[in-house]
């Protein structure tokens, strides 16, 4: 396993002042609001923030100059919306709970073998990946992505379970990959290019590193048929959507199809996965009723428990600068996902799988 496009040196420093040193048994949350260094958190704090600064106008007018602003900045302001939420996300959820989700079910669509080369498009920490590598037979997954901290997480975790002869990542901006042409034999992404300023900028480049004959596999975060742009109470959750997971502007499911159309690729098969698991338990009942211990940390109460404790303790300069705002960009995130999964407006959950041409 190796990072194969190495993180700069003055980058990889600041990512550790930020962060700490790298301990996997130990919450990155608690380190992240007991550090003594505050003034990076700061920083990236300010640089996301600052791409929402309209945000009531935005959800009155549904402005495409603010979408168009965010798509500029979309890289920076995703790379810093992970600094400040990748330790926030690892305390409320369980990674084994989260890559058995739908995981497996990628690598069986893309009919991957062992030995197969597979790119993971916005990897994150690498729970999607490493179980792509199990379900998969062992074929070789590489990972890329643009933030510096969840890489060397992704690193740290595939050397703890074993998994380095079957891993390795890219340092690199997924809509400009440091890539050669018709590299994998698959691809897949979860929850991941809806980062992306455009979704035919990321889907061109998967086409582009895509073998011809290969597969590309992903999990699109969209807006749904049912949703209307005129009514004010649907863009303000969308919006809200946007904002809480650094989004420049969802697409509806017609047009990520579209999209992934017009780059070139054939559609095998589409659909709202989430309109299936619905007949059983709604998606969004993981953030409204989650069940066990663990899920106590992401439902309503324990999110209130969480913001209550870092508001007390702001007030006597006991956490870093944007932690308890942090804290509160996540509550509204969960709220305005919850509302959107009620109305019926969003979907986390629109599957398409696509195939590259052989001529």
């Amino acid at each position: 396993m190796a990072i194969s496009v190495n993180t700069p040196t003055e980058e990889i420093q600041l990512m550790r002042q930020l962060h700490g040193e790298l301990h996997l048994e130990e919450s990155g949350f608690f380190r992240k609001v007991t550090q003594k260094d505050s003034k990076l958190n700061k920083k990236a704090a300010e640089s996301y923030y600052s791409n929402w600064s309209m945000k009531k106008e935005a959800e009155l007018e549904d402005n495409q100059n603010f979408v168009d602003g965010r798509r500029e900045q979309a890289q920076n302001m995703t790379n810093a919306f992970y600094d400040l939420v990748t330790d926030f996300y690892e305390y409320g959820d369980s990674f084994e709970e989260n890559i058995k989700r739908h995981e497996a079910f990628l690598a069986l669509k893309l009919n991957l073998k062992k030995g197969e080369r597979v790119l993971d498009v916005g990897c994150g920490v690498g729970g999607p990946l490493r179980e792509v590598v199990k379900s998969s037979g062992y074929a070789h997954v590489t990972g890329i992505n643009n933030n510096a901290y969840q890489l060397e997480r992704c690193s740290a975790y595939s050397q703890k379970y074993g998994l380095s002869d079957y891993t390795d990542f890219i340092k690199g901006d997924f809509t400009k990959m440091p890539i050669e042409n018709e590299t994998f034999d698959g691809v897949f992404s979860v929850e991941a290019t809806v980062h992306a300023p455009r979704l035919e900028m990321v889907y061109g480049e998967i086409y582009r590193v895509l073998k011809p004959g290969g597969r590309f596999a992903c999990y699109e975060w969209c807006t749904t048929d049912k949703y209307d742009p005129n009514n004010v109470s649907h863009r303000r959750v969308i919006h809200g959507i946007e904002e809480g997971n650094s989004i420049s502007k969802l697409y509806s499911t017609k047009e990520c199809l579209a999209a992934a159309k017009s780059v070139g690729f054939n559609v095998i098969e589409e659909g709202d996965v989430a309109l299936v698991d619905s007949a059983t338990v709604p998606w969004y009942y993981t953030l409204k009723k989650p069940e066990g211990l663990r899920g106590i940390l992401r439902s309503p109460w324990g999110r209130f428990y969480t913001n209550s404790l870092l508001t007390f303790l702001n007030k006597f300069n006991m956490v870093p600068p944007g932690v308890l705002e942090t804290s509160q960009l996540l509550n509204s995130a969960a709220e305005m996902l919850v509302a959107g999964g009620e109305m019926g407006v969003f979907t986390p959950m629109y599957l398409f799988v696509v195939e590259k041409p052989l001529n």
